[in-house]
């Protein structure tokens, strides 16, 4: 198995932003230039286990979140980033989207089962 770097250097630069980390900021925090983070979030440098964890360290996020894409069966992971993303949302908000996470999933299964049936 081979890592995707670009997905995971798509979801640093998703975060970081999503906490309004400028990438100088940030490249000061993890002790790395600028255009080092730029190639890591392009995903046109690979970064050492050191550096990855002083990036997690930097969003405060669990490593899994970072690596969600590469991880078979990460419910937790993905449990976490929903709360991180429902986070800065409204009651309102986060009552709208749960409603429509449920329609997706109901709607998902539905069809799911549906194309079990005439397949038979």
């Amino acid at each position: 198995m081979s890592l995707n770097y670009q997905a995971i250097g798509h979801r640093i630069m998703v975060i970081r932003k999503r906490n309004r980390i400028s990438q100088l900021d940030f490249s000061e925090l993890i002790d790395k230039s600028p255009t080092y983070v730029s190639y890591i979030e392009n995903g046109k440098k690979r970064m050492s286990l050191e550096t990855f964890v002083q990036i997690a360290n930097a969003l405060d996020i669990p490593a899994d979140i970072l690596l969600a894409e590469q991880l078979t069966g990460s419910v937790m992971a993905a449990s976490q980033e929903v709360t991180m993303l429902l986070a800065d949302c409204s009651g309102y908000e986060r009552m709208v989207i749960t409603d429509t996470v449920k329609a997706i999933k109901a709607s998902l299964r539905d069809r799911k089962s549906a194309l079990s049936h005439t397949n038979r």
